[in-house]
C-alpha cells in the first residue's frame, strides 16, 4: 500500500498555490490549512453573472462567460464541499437562476448554443437543443433543490422525483455522467427516497466503472469517483479495486507534484495549453490529494484534520 509522502505532498501544495485557480487554492486551504467556508465562497462570486447563474469556465472545458445550468451546478459542489449555508447570497442567487431556466424550458439542458461562440472542448458544442427533462445535470440540480429549498410556485418535487426515477427505471444503459448526477442527488437526497435511489444506481454503477488500472491513463470512470471517501455507500463494491486506485494515483502524479488532466481538446489547442489545462490540472490536484486524504494516504496527514469529501 503507497502513502504519498510529506515531501510529494507539500510539492503539490506548491502547484496548487502557485498555479491553481484562486478558487481550488481556497478549497485546498480548507481542507488541509483550516481555510474557512467563506473565502471558498467569496473565490466563486467572480464566476456568477448578474442573472444569478454562473459561467466564466468554472467548468474549464466550458469557457463561455455567460450561465449556463452545467457550469452553475458545478459551482454549486464548491459550495456544498465546504458546507456553505444555503441562505448565503451566492447560492440564493445560483438556486434563483436555476429555478428562472426551469420555469422557462421545463428542464434544465446540458447543451446551450451559446457554447460555440466562446472555446470550448469538442464534446461541449452544441447541435441541437434538447426537447426533455436530461438527467445530467437534472438530477444533480433536484439535489441542490433538496439540499437549498426554495420557495417555489408549485410543489415541483414530485415532478422532478418522477422524471429522475422514471429514466432510472426505464434506461438499459447510463453514461458515466448520468450516474455521477444521479450520486451527487443521493448524497442530498432525504430518506426514503435516497436509500432507494442508492439501490437503483448500484447495478448501473457497476457497470460503468472501469477497474482494469491499464485502463485509467484514459478518461474513464475510475473507483474513487463513486467511492471518494470510505463512507461511501459504493465502497464495499469497489473495496480492492479502490485500493489500487489510490496507488495508482500516488504513482502517477507529475514531477511538478500536479495531477493532470487524461483528455484534451482537438479544438482551440491554444486555449486549451494557456488555460484548461492549467485549470484542470489545479482542480484534480485539489481533488486527488482530497481522495488521499479520506483514506490516510498521505504522509503524517491524519484524515480526521480533513473536511469530508
Amino acid at each position: 500500500m503507497k502513502t504519498l509522502s510529506l515531501q510529494r505532498f507539500r510539492l503539490a501544495a506548491d502547484f496548487v498555490h502557485t498555479h491553481a485557480r484562486l478558487v481550488d487554492q481556497r478549497l485546498f486551504e480548507y481542507y488541509f490549512t483550516n481555510g474557512s467556508s467563506e473565502d471558498v465562497m467569496e473565490a466563486l462570486v467572480p464566476y456568477q453573472n448578474e442573472d444569478g447563474g454562473v459561467g466564466h469556465g468554472i467548468e474549464p472545458d466550458i469557457r463561455m462567460k455567460a450561465s449556463s445550468p452545467i457550469a452553475t451546478s458545478v459551482a454549486l459542489q464548491y459550495a456544498k464541499a465546504v458546507n456553505a449555508k444555503g441562505s448565503h447570497p451566492f447560492i440564493q442567487k445560483a438556486m434563483n437562476y436555476l429555478s428562472s431556466v426551469y420555469a422557462e424550458s421545463g428542464f434544465w439542458p446540458l447543451k446551450l448554443k451559446a457554447m460555440n461562440y466562446e472555446p470550448h472542448a469538442e464534446w461541449w458544442h452544441f447541435t441541437e437543443p434538447a426537447t426533455t427533462f436530461e438527467i445530467n445535470p437534472g438530477a444533480e440540480i433536484l439535489g441542490y433543490f433538496h439540499s437549498y429549498p426554495q420557495i417555489l410556485e408549485q410543489d415541483l418535487f414530485p415532478i422532478w422525483h418522477e422524471q429522475v426515477f422514471t429514466y432510472l427505471e426505464d434506461a438499459e444503459k447510463l453514461d458515466m455522467h448520468e450516474l455521477l448526477a444521479y450520486m451527487r442527488l443521493s448524497q442530498m437526497m432525504p430518506s426514503p427516497g435516497k436509500n432507494q435511489l442508492i439501490d437503483m444506481i448500484k447495478p448501473h454503477i457497476r457497470k460503468v466503472v472501469t477497474t482494469d488500472p491499464s485502463k485509467w491513463g484514459a478518461y474513464c470512470a475510475k473507483p474513487l469517483w463513486f467511492a471518494p471517501n470510505p463512507d461511501s455507500p459504493f465502497f464495499p463494491m469497489f473495496e480492492e479495486s479502490v485500493i489500487k486506485n489510490l496507488d495508482y494515483e500516488i504513482a502517477t502524479q507529475d514531477k511538478n507534484g500536479a495531477w493532470s488532466p487524461s483528455w484534451e481538446w482537438k479544438q482551440y489547442k491554444d486555449v486549451w495549453e494557456s488555460q484548461a489545462r492549467k485549470d484542470w490540472q489545479g482542480e484534480l490536484t485539489v481533488k486527488t490529494l482530497r481522495y488521499l486524504a479520506s483514506y490516510n494516504r498521505i504522509e503524517g496527514l491524519n484524515s480526521s484534520s480533513e473536511g469530508a469529501v
